[in-house]
Formats: C-alpha cells, sequence, structure tokens
C-alpha cells in the first residue's frame, strides 16, 4: 500500500534560462479589462455578413436596373456590414495596441537576479548593487 509520509519533500524545478514577470494587482486588472475586448468578433461577424451580401447584391444587380426588396437588403446589409467592420477594426486595433503597451511596461521593469541557495531556502533578502540593479538572495 502507497501512503504518502508527513516527512515528503517538496521539490520545485525551475528554469534558470526563463524570465518571470512580477505583477501588480492594477497592472493584471489592466491586462484582464485590455485582453478581453470583443471589437475582434465583431469586426470579423459584420465582415462576415457584410461582404457575401455585398457580392450577392452585385450578382442580382440587373442590366437594366430594377430595385427589388431582395436587391434592397444585400446592398443594405452589405454595406452596413462593411462599414461596421471597419468601425469595428479600427477599434480592435486601437485596443490591441493598448494590450500591447500595457505588456510592454510590463517587460520593462527593472530585473532582478536571483541566486538560490543550495542547501536552505529561507527567507528571502533584496539588497542594492552599485550598478542600480536589485539583487534577491535566497538566505
Amino acid at each position: 500500500m502507497n501512503t504518502i509520509s508527513s516527512s515528503a519533500k517538496q521539490f520545485l524545478h525551475y528554469n534558470p534560462d526563463r524570465t518571470d514577470y512580477s505583477l501588480t494587482p492594477e497592472e493584471l486588472a489592466r491586462l484582464e479589462s485590455a485582453g478581453s475586448n470583443l471589437w475582434k468578433d465583431f469586426c470579423l461577424l459584420s465582415g462576415s455578413m457584410g461582404v457575401p451580401c455585398v457580392i450577392n447584391a452585385f450578382a442580382l444587380t440587373p442590366d437594366p436596373f430594377n430595385l427589388t426588396i431582395v436587391l434592397f437588403l444585400n446592398y443594405l446589409f452589405g454595406v452596413l456590414g462593411v462599414v461596421l467592420c471597419v468601425a469595428f477594426g479600427i477599434a480592435w486595433f486601437k485596443s490591441a495596441r493598448q494590450f500591447s503597451s500595457i505588456i510592454q511596461q510590463i517587460k520593462s521593469k527593472p530585473k532582478m537576479e536571483i541566486i538560490p541557495s543550495t542547501t536552505n531556502i529561507g527567507s528571502l533578502s533584496v539588497s542594492q548593487s552599485a550598478d542600480a540593479n536589485q539583487v534577491v538572495t535566497l538566505d
């Protein structure tokens, strides 16, 4: 029978070549609000409705122009869909730029070097080095 002993050790396998970023709750909230935009969905929806309606309207247009209800509705939904697609695309582009700027601000934070101890994890102490980079050592 396999049982877990109360003195089992826990290990954290860490890749030293990996870069981790710390976030404040405010930065996390800004990331969440900027990342959960629906402009892309509305842009793709209106574009996927508008373009086929415009193509259908051009295909249905008779040589001597005669406006029917089907032709009118195709032109109406087509033009409206394309205009909304452009408007939603602009809003999508602006929100994507905002999301990228938030990510860039997080990445531009000063780096901290972590020097792990081989035996005791202990407490985390932060000291200032001569070149203004923070050095974190585990005692």
